[in-house]
């Protein structure tokens, strides 16, 4: 049964927040920014304030976490992962990866209110219409979804959810697989003229859909064949049909291993950030490999011996 913003809210924090703040309008003390770098990227980084952070966790809770998302989508979504939306094309022989450029930047404030007012009858908001454009403040900034708001994954998996039905069935008429990761895009088929047929619909249907505020990333689009090195969303689509880690990956997790048990010095100084983030790193790698690659996991705990693997494994760093 739907019910009142206000009644939602009172019921999830039981008095040790207020409806009143709230309804307060978002300030600039509510906003750190930051410019960080992904790649050859720089990103503006927005980190809200812990109170802006704990109305984003109530607005995921009972707007976000209820908005569709297609079942090609592998990302923010509960039980599946990168590996999963690999997985799906391990028959393929050729293959097209891509990106969006600017992904979150470029779902504008209009886009995710009409996503929202779409997904209407799926939401427990009874008053929606009324706090509306507020919700779009505290989720949005300087119209758009800004990266950093634990609300921005949800919602932009939500914009394409049209986009990826449509898209998806097409891709079934040209025999062809297709999987989204966030802005990463994959499609493979047992021909180069299926993929390159679909790769010029998703452009055109981009563009479409979306008035041309979504646009592919032309510097990361390319044509891959079976045979070659099949690197899809850092992992490798290994001949035989298995998900394994890139080997550079590899290499850094085996030489870190090594010199922890072998030079601690020369392990601590990996990373001038000091030995904490040197653990850490180690800890994130080897996190990663147990979600991708459980063979190469068990390898590595026969290499440098279960409890140096499982101590950086299970172990929280801070």
């Amino acid at each position: 049964m739907k019910k009142p913003l206000q009644a939602l809210f009172e019921a999830m924090f039981h008095g040790k927040r207020t409806f009143a703040d709230f309804m307060r309008k978002v300030s600039v003390d509510d906003l750190d920014r930051k410019e960080v770098k992904k790649g050859l990227k720089q990103l503006v980084l927005v980190s809200p304030s812990e109170r802006l952070r704990a109305h984003h966790n109530f607005l995921k809770l009972f707007l976000v976490d209820f908005l569709p998302v297609h079942e090609a989508v592998f990302s923010y979504r509960k039980g599946v992962n990168a590996r999963a939306a690999v997985e799906k094309h391990t028959a393929g022989r050729h293959f097209f990866v891509t990106d969006v450029e600017s992904f979150f930047p470029s779902i504008t404030r209009g886009l995710v209110r009409e996503t929202i007012v779409a997904a209407t009858e799926r939401l427990p908001i009874a008053d929606l219409q009324e706090h509306l454009e507020h919700m779009l403040d505290l989720m949005c900034v300087d119209g758009s979804l800004p990266v950093g708001f634990s609300t921005s994954p949800g919602l932009s998996n939500a914009a394409l959810y049209a986009f990826d039905g449509a898209f998806q069935d097409r891709c079934v008429g040209l025999g062809v697989t297709f999987t989204r990761y966030a802005d990463d895009i994959i499609l493979s088929a047992a021909e180069r003229s299926q993929v390159e047929a679909s790769a010029c619909l998703l452009e055109e249907l981009l563009g479409s859909m979306f008035n041309n505020t979504l646009q592919l990333h032309r510097g990361k689009s390319k044509f891959l064949k079976a045979g070659g090195k099949i690197k899809l969303l850092g992992m490798v689509l290994l001949p035989n049909g298995s998900v394994s880690v890139d080997s550079a990956v590899k290499d850094e997790i085996e030489t870190m291993l090594h010199l922890y048990l072998r030079n601690r010095e020369r392990f601590n100084a990996l990373l001038e950030a000091g030995p904490d983030k040197v653990e850490a790193r180690l800890a994130g790698l080897l996190n990663y490999v147990n979600t991708v690659d459980q063979a190469y996991l068990d390898k590595l705990r026969r290499k440098y011996g279960a409890a140096v693997v499982d101590l950086f494994l299970h172990r929280s760093f801070g």
